[in-house]
């Protein structure tokens, strides 16, 4: 059945790929987020607007209503930066690795690689049917949240060593 996992029990060439899936992934949101905060007037309206999956009146709902749509605009920008950052430190590394799921799996959501006839979809990433890039590294985050990478590398396992090391 299922055996719950702590670092040692993992290999050092297991925990050297979790590390660096961790550390990619928090990269690639990063980025995306500090390109989205450094292009002239970037905003998620347009994406929102264009929703077609399940939940797309309630996207279409956020971005006919501009308050809710610059907050999702500040939330979006800024929680890809840090969960990003984060998840390339390795602090708070559960919590971001979740955030960032929940963040991921909204954009999913948004627009899905659905078509109405159910044949392939042909995309600007390629042909596409139900799995997608934004899929994938959703699923990826949930990896990174099943493993304990944060007592492998990263400031969690140096804060932890510190706290234990002070304590009498």
């Amino acid at each position: 059945m299922f055996v719950t996992s702590d670092s040692s029990t993992l290999s050092p060439w297991q925990q050297l790929l979790l590390v660096v899936l961790r550390f990619l992934i928090g990269w690639h949101l990063f980025f995306q987020g500090f390109g989205k905060l450094q292009a002239v007037e970037w905003t998620s309206a347009g994406f929102l607007q264009g929703s077609s999956g399940p939940l797309s009146l309630f996207f279409h709902a956020i971005a006919d209503t501009p308050l809710l749509q610059t907050l999702v605009d500040w939330i979006t920008v800024w929680g890809l930066m840090l969960f990003g950052i984060s998840l390339m430190v390795g602090i708070l590394s559960r919590v971001s690795a979740a955030g960032g799921f929940v963040l991921l799996m909204l954009f999913y959501l948004a627009a899905p690689p659905l078509s109405a006839d159910g044949f392939i979809l042909q995309t600007a990433e390629g042909t596409e049917l139900y799995v997608n890039k934004t899929l994938l590294e959703a699923l990826f985050l949930l990896v990174i949240l099943s493993f304990p990478t944060e007592k492998i590398a990263g400031l969690d396992l140096l804060l932890a060593q510190w706290r234990n090391r002070r304590e009498p």
